[in-house]
């Protein structure tokens, strides 16, 4: 499968306090293939909304970014200027942000926002865009766009009533890929259930890659096809997620597969008479180690992950991973 993008070498720092710098990003590596859903999957803290700003280049003005390259359909996104990644930006890369509420303008109607962005990118004019907006609403299930939602503003709208405003707005003009930031994070099971069954159905139809960040792993089953796991500003695993989440191979995936609760009905084992966890605290991330940033709290620790971070190491001819358990 043709690889629809491939960034490498990305570093991102923020000021930090007393004159050290916050290291969101530490070489962060990532492939996306065409038409493929790949999940993006770690703790809080682990890199993954920056990378997504990373790849659209709307990082803050505070920011500090550096990288190897971001090369998207054959062109290196830093190398564009920001008039070139306007239009990049909505028409080619779109985004759904983890708080729709928040992302949605508050002061406009829903159905206008929609319009907006293709009359931004489509070169059509005001009536066929507003057309084609009340389509693509109805598509994403609102009932009755034309009357009622798309002259609603956001605050009149349910959680996920305005995720599906959002998920519209992103597939306005038929991007190749699509970034989704913890797109149910704020919705109850159900609306989660109904708004990964819509991004199930939409990838598939229209051969979209979707780049699908999350914490939860269960959010990932039955819709990615691969994984790429982040920890401390860098991917430490990648590979088919059947293979990767039952054969993981990072001490950090196994530690993080093990902190998912079994289904409802099905038993704990004896062992857990509570919710587990990853033993140890999460990277600081104004430290800088020279070392695997999981060793601290990595119980297979060998002396050499405290002196040297370990190289991506191919596994099982489908896999990788950063690790000296398996030779890196």
């Amino acid at each position: 499968m043709q690889a629809l993008l491939q960034a490498s070498g990305l570093h991102v720092q923020y000021p930090g306090s007393q004159g050290k710098a916050i290291h969101a990003l530490n070489g962060a590596c990532l492939e996306l293939r065409q038409g493929e859903v790949l999940g993006l999957l770690g703790e809080s803290g682990s890199g993954k909304s920056t990378i997504a700003k990373t790849l659209l280049r709307l990082l803050p003005a505070t920011a500090q970014l550096t990288g190897d390259r971001i090369e998207f359909q054959g062109r290196d996104l830093l190398k564009l200027r920001e008039q070139e990644m306007q239009k990049v930006r909505g028409a080619q890369i779109a985004m759904i942000w983890q708080d729709p509420g928040q992302a949605l303008n508050p002061v406009m109607k829903v159905g206008d926002q929609v319009t907006e962005v293709m009359l931004a990118h489509r070169g059509w004019n005001s009536r066929r865009c507003r057309d084609e907006s009340e389509i693509l609403l109805g598509r994403v299930q609102l009932e009755n766009p034309e009357r009622r939602i798309y002259d609603a503003y956001p605050h009149q709208l349910s959680g996920g009533q305005q995720q599906r405003v959002a998920i519209a707005q992103s597939l306005a003009c038929e991007p190749s890929l699509v970034i989704a930031d913890e797109p149910t994070s704020s919705l109850d099971p159900e609306t989660e259930d109904e708004i990964l069954h819509l991004l199930r159905a939409f990838t598939a139809q229209r051969k979209v890659s979707l780049l699908l960040i999350t914490h939860d792993p269960k959010i990932l089953i039955g819709l990615a096809s691969r994984v790429a796991v982040m920890y401390g500003g860098r991917v430490i695993e990648e590979g088919p997620l059947e293979q990767v989440f039952q054969r993981p191979n990072h001490p950090y995936t196994q530690a993080l597969l093990n902190c998912v609760p079994p289904p409802p009905g099905e038993p704990k084992p004896k062992s857990q008479m509570g919710l587990p966890t990853i033993p140890g605290s999460a990277l600081d991330p104004e430290s800088v180690s020279t070392g695997c940033a999981f060793a601290p709290r990595c119980s297979q620790r060998m002396e050499i992950c405290e002196v040297r971070r370990p190289f991506p190491v191919d596994v099982e001819d489908t896999s990788r991973v950063e690790c000296f358990l398996h030779g890196g």
